[in-house]
């Protein structure tokens, strides 16, 4: 089912025509497993409120929801899984049967508690239809934006954009997805790192003539061009950096690039300037290179620097549990640590003697007392290093005690594919279930991240005890060594979607072969969407309604609550006046 949306032209004015619904089929076949009592009649002590439907769709930026009974347009996309009515299921999903509630519990039902019901079956309805927009937004709202203090509008829904498209669970970061945007009249281009273009975009445009620079964005004239998505955002960004700098390269130094330019007329030249499609074909195809030459070299650089770090690494280990054991076995003098600070404190001494006050003498001193402190020092730093390596690697190895057990992997999977099925049964929870079984899987979920969250650190921790490659180890390193290093681009995971695939034949033959090239599925929500009118749409929910009611009803599940009272028993005690207990007692 959907709600209600106003529909608007790129002038702002409201667009005539049938209004239409878009939703998907009726939900039936709701079943309800329970002998006596149902889970049902427990949705009436918690859930969400029926007053106020949950919204899981999405709304133009500066538009309201209209009612349902508006006629204007409606618009909602099926979701494969959330989104979907039970009738399109393949096989409707089996509710769990629910403990017995005792047997006088469904006589305490009154009418108020059968339209509360109701109300809640209906936000059910509604939430299943997961209404959102059809229309691509590729421009900020001016409503949208933040109003001055003291100024207060409506916070509009989140609008239907390429991020949607590209990134639906919203999990890339900054920098990892590049917008390319294109005019309609001019072939112009903007590079962006938002789904949505705002008018600071606009500098990306030089002025190279009379309307070569529009001086506002109109949504009706910029549309998408193409998506391009990296594995890390330093990648992104070092390629969107690129490409406006070869971008800039062409609407400034045409007459060197393009010489036959310069005969020209005037206006053909700026609009030859300004045509930048299949130049900006060409420049991804290049940047893409560039970063795969640069991903090969860095790769190899990082490769060597991983083996001279691993040969310092083993050099200074070496030493260090050589002083270590030499400190423990004390087989020389110098060995021992209480024996060099003993011998610090005597050159402390002969220094201050008179007999020792010539110029050879103290330099003799200082250079013995200097060996001393510096034999010292690397004993204790042996010391400590030993120690310390030796305490994390007991760390490490208790800690990675659940990943040593047998089918730890698979049971790592298991709890991952468990939770993953409660938080969806958690996003869009079954009316049918009572408030304490949801509070029940939310208590499990929480159960289950906690018991996967401690196998991930446990084989992190297993990892790095059988590589000894942790901070302590790491830490004997020079400084030059130390720092972790830059990962190399690689154009694994980077795709292309066009929305329009001959714009990639403009490079034909210089894309690199890891490139996957693929549509930008922009339109495809209208297809799977079934659009209905105003007053279908109320059908179709009032029967989605009516049915689901049916068949909790069939089940028992909900009784009728007028039949009249029992009459009491008349019997003596019930004749016999009640004491009062709070009443003091007369004489």
């Amino acid at each position: 089912m959907g709600a209600a949306w106003k529909e608007e032209d790129e002038g702002g004015n409201r667009q005539a025509g049938a209004s239409v619904t878009a939703s998907a089929q009726p939900i039936v076949n709701v079943e309800v497993g329970c002998d006596q009592g149902y889970r049902e009649l427990s949705l009436l002590a918690g859930g969400d409120d029926p007053g106020v439907p949950r919204h899981s769709g999405r709304q133009r930026n500066g538009e309201r929801a209209r009612a349902p009974n508006d006629s204007r347009i409606f618009a909602s996309m099926t979701d494969p899984i959330a989104g979907q009515s039970a009738g399109q299921l393949a096989s409707p999903p089996t509710l769990r049967p629910c403990l017995a509630h005792s047997p006088g519990s469904a006589k305490r039902i009154t009418p108020a508690h059968e339209e509360l019901l109701q109300k809640r079956v209906a936000a059910y309805v509604q939430r299943q239809s997961n209404p959102q927009h059809l229309r691509l937004q590729t421009v900020v709202n001016e409503k949208a934006r933040r109003q001055p203090t003291g100024q207060h509008v409506n916070a509009p829904i989140k609008p239907y954009t390429l991020r949607d498209v590209v990134d639906p669970e919203g999990t890339a970061k900054h920098g990892e997805i590049i917008y390319i945007f294109r005019n309609t009249k001019t072939n112009q281009i903007i590079y962006s790192l938002q789904e949505l273009l705002d008018n600071h975009h606009l500098d990306q445009l030089p002025f190279i003539g009379k309307h070569s620079k529009p001086p506002a964005l109109r949504p009706d004239e910029w549309v998408p061009h193409c998506v391009v998505t990296f594995p890390t955002p330093a990648q992104g960004h070092n390629a969107y950096r690129k490409l406006r700098e070869f971008r800039k390269l062409h609407e400034t130094a045409w007459d060197k690039t393009n010489p036959e330019m310069i005969s020209m007329d005037r206006k053909q030249r700026i609009t030859k300037i300004m045509d930048q499609r299949a130049n900006t074909s060409a420049d991804l195809a290049e940047v893409l290179r560039i970063q795969e030459e640069h991903g090969i070299q860095a790769a190899e650089e990082l490769l060597k620097r991983e083996q001279k770090a691993t040969a310092v690494l083993d050099k200074r280990w070496e030493q260090i549990d050589a002083l270590a054991n030499a400190s423990l076995a004390k087989e020389k003098p110098t060995d021992n640590v209480k024996w060099l600070q003993g011998q610090i404190r005597s050159m402390d001494l002969k220094l201050k003697m008179k007999h020792h006050q010539s110029e050879a003498d103290q330099k003799s001193l200082k250079a013995t007392k200097e060996a001393l402190e510096t034999r010292l020092r690397k004993l204790q730093y042996a010391i400590r290093k030993a120690e310390q390596f030796k305490k994390i690697q007991d760390d490490l190895s208790k800690k990675a005690a659940p990943a040593n057990e047998p089918g730890a992997e698979a049971k790592l999977d298991e709890l991952r594919s468990q939770a993953r099925v409660l938080e969806e049964a958690l996003q869009n929870p079954d009316p049918t279930r009572s408030a304490s079984d949801l509070e029940m899987d939310a208590q499990l979920l929480a159960q289950q991240q906690d018991e996967i969250a401690t196998l991930e650190a446990a084989f992190d921790a297993k990892a790095q005890a059988e590589s000894r490659d942790h901070y302590i180890a790491r830490s004997v390193l020079p400084k030059g060594l130390k720092k972790p290093p830059v990962k190399p681009y690689t154009l694994n995971g980077v795709s292309v979607q066009w929305a329009d695939m001959q714009d990639a034949l403009y490079a034909a033959g210089q894309w690199p072969e890891p490139i996957e090239h693929e549509p930008l599925e922009i339109n495809r929500a209208r297809g799977e969407t079934l659009l209905l009118s105003a007053e279908e749409f109320e059908i179709e929910k009032s029967n989605d309604v009516g049915r689901i009611m049916e068949v909790l009803q069939a089940n028992k599940g909900l009784q009728s609550s007028h039949e009249a009272a029992p009459t009491l028993k008349s019997s003596i005690p019930t004749l016999l006046p009640v004491r009062n207990a709070f009443k003091s007692a007369t004489a």
